[in-house]
């Protein structure tokens, strides 16, 4: 399925900035039937979106439902996919480096040749590559 942008069906809305009261206004405006400020407020009950009225209304009420099943079966997607991926690189990463040994001799003999001259790092060389070659 190709890429889709998502886009929300309603504006976004800014987060809620808290609002605190000085005594004097609390003691002047306040009532003595609000809720004490430390009592977390009740949670608010979801509440089922209103029944459409028009024909606009309800294309944008399946619009929504379509996008919300495609987001549904993207994300289930993507989930089996990075599983995927996760468990072929802990496969790729368990491996077994081929020819380490080769390959640590060809460093060493690099770093340090014998002699001083490289090119007697040719044999080490060599089986490096016969081994790369198996």
């Amino acid at each position: 399925m190709g890429a889709m942008s998502y886009r929300p069906a309603q504006p976004m809305q800014p987060a809620a900035v808290p609002v605190f009261y000085t005594t004097e206004f609390l003691n002047e405006y306040g009532s003595a039937n609000l809720p004490v400020p430390n009592e977390p407020a009740a949670p608010p009950v979801d509440q089922p979106p209103p029944t459409p009225t028009c024909v606009h209304d309800l294309k944008a009420a399946e619009r929504d439902r379509i996008l919300a099943e495609l987001r549904d079966e993207e994300l289930c997607t993507a989930e089996v996919t990075a599983q995927r991926i996760g468990s072929w690189a802990a496969k790729v990463q368990a491996r077994p480096v081929p020819c380490l040994t080769e390959q640590l001799e060809v460093e060493r003999c690099y770093a340090s040749p014998p002699g001083g001259d490289q090119l007697r790092c040719g044999p080490v060389v060599e089986a490096y590559v016969q081994c790369a070659k198996v």
